[in-house]
């Protein structure tokens, strides 16, 4: 199958649905990790311009841990909502371009609208991926795609209702995302947080609610056109 991963910024993925990703790989799916933005307001020692350069390698390097491939559309953090027209373009041609046969992106409550506008652009982007007269250099996609909200933020107002054991594969998503360094330094300076030892903790969080060790939850978008009619997540 053809899997696309839609985040806002370098990161968000391997937070979130890292260990699902791996899965996916691993039974031998296509991966496409897509950021709107490119991190570039994520640090305090560097200019917008050599943290967004940075931040691209280190989500290549992430992705290449699965045999993923990396794309970043290159919105400027904290003004996702202002491009949003081209947001839902450029993830129109994605979707057009790598034919997924499901979709993973953030839920509509995030703590920070880069996250929640990045999941409306993407649903959007699905209908407008489907229009043949939408602007685009690339053929229409003959379907709706299925998607799967990731959780929250640190799971706060987040109700899954699918799970995936990532047992497997919790050191593959922690070792993806210690690829974002310079990310991982920039969250200790600026809430003197260790996200590292956080992304493991939430994942046994939802291991232990669901009686194994490591577990990512996800919502299935519950729309017209959207509903699945078998189970797509591993």
């Amino acid at each position: 199958m053809n899997v696309l991963a839609v985040g806002c910024h370098p990161d968000d993925l391997e937070m979130n649905c890292g260990g699902t990703l791996a899965k996916c790989a691993a039974r031998g799916d296509k991966v496409t990790m897509v950021t709107l933005a490119s991190g570039n307001v994520g640090h305090k020692l560097y200019t917008k311009e050599e943290i967004a350069a940075i931040r691209l390698e280190e989500a290549r390097a992430s992705a290449k841990v699965i045999g993923a491939d990396y794309i970043c559309l290159g919105l400027d953090d904290m003004f996702v909502r202002r491009d949003y027209d081209k947001g839902v373009r450029m993830v129109s041609d994605v979707i057009r371009k790598v034919k997924p046969d499901f979709i993973i992106t953030h839920g509509k409550d995030e703590y920070m609208v880069d996250h929640s506008i990045t999941s409306t652009i993407v649903f959007d982007a699905t209908m407008a991926a489907t229009v043949k007269l939408f602007p685009s250099d690339y053929p229409e996609y003959d379907k709706f795609t299925p998607i799967y909200y990731m959780e929250n933020t640190m799971l706060v107002n987040s109700f899954p209702d699918e799970f995936v054991d990532i047992g497997d594969t919790i050191d593959t998503k922690l070792e993806m995302f210690a690829c974002h360094k310079s990310q991982i330094e920039w969250l200790k300076v600026h809430d003197d947080y260790d996200i590292l030892a956080a992304v493991k903790n939430f994942a046994r969080t939802r291991g232990y609610q669901c009686d194994t060790k490591y577990v990512e939850g996800f919502c299935l978008c519950k729309q017209a056109h959207h509903l699945p009619l078998k189970r797509y997540l591993p």
